[in-house]
């Protein structure tokens, strides 16, 4: 056990420690972090099962502007060490992973504000022309208060051994544990409800109640109701017969930029920066390629007063070393970069970066460009980037992605977290590679055209539709529970269940799913959310009205 518990502190630590995105970001996944602690811990099938199942209560899960609403990292991976060490079924993890999950939201709180101090420590280094101290500064103090806060408490779980945890669950009562398998097959609900409270624009909302029924009805699985409804996506999108911008009123409220953008005149022609032929200092593309790949660790010491700002001075560190020779012109230019800045990082915010590189290639070879000017384009485009990047990505794409994952998953199918984890991958590296060039070589002009055009909220709305089907279908096939009431009527019994059937198969968890998304829309919290959950499954259970149906 000692070997699986120092793998899984690590794991645990690297879920925190964001300090190589497109690997750390994946963690916070409980399919993948349940998939790899059943690995560690000798039964990938169970872990898989349990993380899986985990990750239907968080499949809306979405972290945007520093706040985190649940901690998954601590539910994926302390939730399915406990079922695993219990030897509880799968169905299980869920109750185990909510208390932690809880508990891990204050260490991130805990995590966020010491991270702070490092942030001020990398501003005297950098007074003292330190540049490789604020590097440092980015990743060694992070992680060892990830490691103290996340890897400690996990090792110590799992080398404790399992006679505690078994011992725990066999004095729980059967009847109770059914109870608790109830409320396991309402709970996807929530996740589901989250997702749908996202993309729920009121016209949008008759495909979610299509996504269900086309599954019910056909039994089509979830791969098969993404690419009907991608299909469907894509054939709307190019029958569009105007932007958005030429429909008047017709605007998505969380991505208006008119308004946003350029609060300060660049006094250089910043719009059409490209590196041209008589620049004496030019970045090279390998420079280029090292500055986008430091930016996946932009979240390394992701804290409370700053956010991403020493994250962004370290990316920012590479290409301001080529393009000054004295430590003295270095240090004053790396400056600018230990502002507030936050963004979404890894897909859509990497253009940001291109910008910057560009902006500075032009300003080391004396054009009129100030660092004000840099500063008020990047702080100009971080809030609607990051509202493209937080809706297309967390709020669709990976939910969608991760959705397909869960239900093969659940099949006992290993193709499930390997496919998600390959096309996030996929996802992280091709936008972000693409973004950050595009940035470098065309400025901001093409981002602004393109916010402004209307052909992102079209691609929204597209990308809804097949999230919106895709989500229902979720509801169809993960929200497991019925009624096993009946009647008996003459020498016959009729039940419940067979009655809403003949009217509509999956009454139920259509009903439970909307009354949640209710609850939701009338901002409840999901904490009382999820007490109502419980109390709604075990009350259920016992009282004959609600049974599992797995």
């Amino acid at each position: 056990m000692v070997l699986s518990g120092i793998l899984i502190a690590l794991l645990a630590t690297l879920g925190q420690w964001w300090f190589f995105g497109p690997i750390t970001k994946c963690l916070v996944y409980p399919l993948v972090t349940g998939t790899l602690v059943g690995v560690f811990m000798g039964d990938p099938m169970m872990g898989m099962l349990a993380g899986a199942n985990i990750q239907l209560i968080y499949l809306g899960w979405i972290s945007a502007g520093g706040t985190m609403p649940s901690n998954t990292i601590v539910a994926g991976v302390f939730g399915t060490a406990m079922t695993l060490l219990s030897g509880a079924e799968p169905t299980l993890a869920i109750t185990f992973a909510i208390p932690f999950s809880m508990f891990g939201l204050l260490l991130n709180q805990v995590y966020m504000t010491v991270n702070a101090a490092w942030i001020h420590r990398a501003d005297k280094l950098l007074e003292k022309g330190n540049l490789r101290g604020v590097r440092l500064m980015n990743y060694v103090p992070s992680f060892f208060v990830a490691f103290i806060l996340y890897g400690v408490p996990a090792y110590l779980l799992v080398v404790s051994g399992s006679g505690w945890a078994q011992n725990l669950i066999e004095t729980v009562p059967e009847s109770v544990i059914s109870a608790l398998e109830v409320v396991g097959g309402i709970m996807p609900a929530l996740g589901i409800a989250m997702l749908l409270n996202y993309l729920g624009k009121k016209k949008l909302l008759p495909w979610f109640i299509g996504g269900f029924f086309l599954t019910v009805y056909s039994g089509l699985g979830i791969t098969g109701v993404s690419i009907f409804a991608a299909v469907i996506a894509i054939i709307l999108y190019y029958n569009s017969s105007k932007p958005a911008e030429e429909k008047k009123g017709k605007t998505v409220k969380r991505l208006t930029v008119d308004k946003k953008i350029n609060p300060v005149t660049v006094t250089g022609d910043a719009n059409a920066i490209q590196p041209a032929e008589e620049y004496t200092k030019r970045l090279s593309k390998a420079t280029l390629v090292k500055t986008w790949l430091w930016s996946t660790s932009a979240e390394s010491c992701y804290n409370y007063e700053r956010l991403q700002a020493l994250g962004s001075a370290n990316l920012m560190l590479t290409p301001i070393r080529k393009l000054y020779d004295t430590k003295d012109e270095q240090v004053e230019e790396l400056k600018k970069y230990m502002i507030f800045y936050n963004t979404e990082p890894h897909t859509i915010g990497p253009i940001i970066n291109g910008i910057a590189c560009s902006m500075e290639e032009a300003r080391a070879n004396g054009q009129d460009i100030g660092e004000n000017d840099i500063n008020s384009v990047r702080t100009g485009l971080m809030g609607p980037v990051a509202g493209i990047g937080d809706t297309v990505m967390q709020g669709i794409l990976f939910p969608v992605i991760f959705g397909i994952g869960v239900s093969l998953a659940l099949e006992g199918s290993y193709l499930g977290p390997i496919l998600a984890v390959l096309i996030f991958e996929l996802l992280i590296y091709g936008c972000g590679y693409m973004m950050f060039f595009t940035g470098y070589k065309q400025g901001k002009t093409s981002l602004l055209k393109i916010l402004k055009s209307g052909t992102i909220d079209r691609i929204i709305n597209s990308f809804s539709i097949v999230g919106l089907m895709v989500v229902g279908a979720l509801a169809a096939s993960l929200v497991k529970v019925m009624t096993p009431l009946s009647i008996d009527i003459g020498e016959g019994t009729t039940t419940f269940q067979s009655v809403l059937d003949s009217l509509a198969p999956g009454l139920i968890p259509l009903g439970i799913t909307l009354f949640v998304w209710w609850m939701l829309k009338r901002k409840v919290n999901t904490g009382w959310i999820i007490l109502a959950i419980f109390v709604l499954g075990i009350a259920g259970y016992y009282l004959g009205v609600l049974g599992y149906n797995g």
